[in-house]
């Protein structure tokens, strides 16, 4: 009997390749050990696999690479020098400024004849992003991840949102883990500290 990693759909319907889903979670895993260069959370999270008949359910392989991904930043953040430490009030400033350009300017247009992401839409979540890291409103990461845009011709280029929404999504996911590491090192209510 083969080991199955994660529920699988069924045989008439399409989900992720098993033995692509199993390398790339073993390849990932593996390099926690330091036996091979470690992926960046931008590598998992940008995994892609086949669709193929009687594959792993997406939705189960997408929350675990979800997790996967924190996994790593954690890792990473927790074996970086003292130089290398994340900062995330300075990545938020940074994230600010870039995203603090005037309404429709926000980044770089499609071609006139090329679809991109619909420039309200954009520019609406943009102004959520930016309230959220300015610590005016809660923003979740997997409200982040799930964000989709219409598509316009001329709207901006999808690359270049995307790019920010991962820094975003890397951002917000090293707030969480620092939020759960002090959450832990916090003394339980009603105990004195010395």
């Amino acid at each position: 009997m083969k080991h199955q990693r994660y529920p699988r759909v069924s045989r008439l319907r399409k989900g992720y390749h098993r033995r692509q889903v199993d390398t790339f979670v073993n390849n990932v895993e593996i390099s926690f050990s330091g036996m091979s260069p470690m992926p960046t959370a931008a590598d998992v999270r940008q995994a892609g696999f086949e669709m193929v008949h009687g594959g792993y359910l997406p939705a189960a392989v997408d929350a675990a690479l979800d997790a996967l991904e924190e996994r790593v930043l954690v890792v990473q953040g927790l074996s970086a020098g003292r130089r290398g430490k994340a900062d995330p009030a300075g990545e938020a400033a940074v994230l600010k400024g870039e995203l603090g350009a005037p309404y429709m300017q926000r980044f770089p247009r499609a071609g006139g004849f090329r679809r991109g992401y619909d420039i309200d839409g954009v520019d609406d979540f943009v102004d959520r992003l930016v309230t959220a890291l300015d610590n005016e409103t809660h923003l979740d990461v997997e409200e982040v991840r799930a964000v989709a845009f219409r598509p316009q011709r001329g709207g901006y280029r999808e690359d270049a949102v995307d790019d920010v929404l991962d820094r975003v999504v890397e951002h917000l996911l090293v707030l969480r883990s620092r939020a759960v590491s002090d959450d832990a090192h916090r003394p339980p209510a009603g105990t004195a500290t010395p």
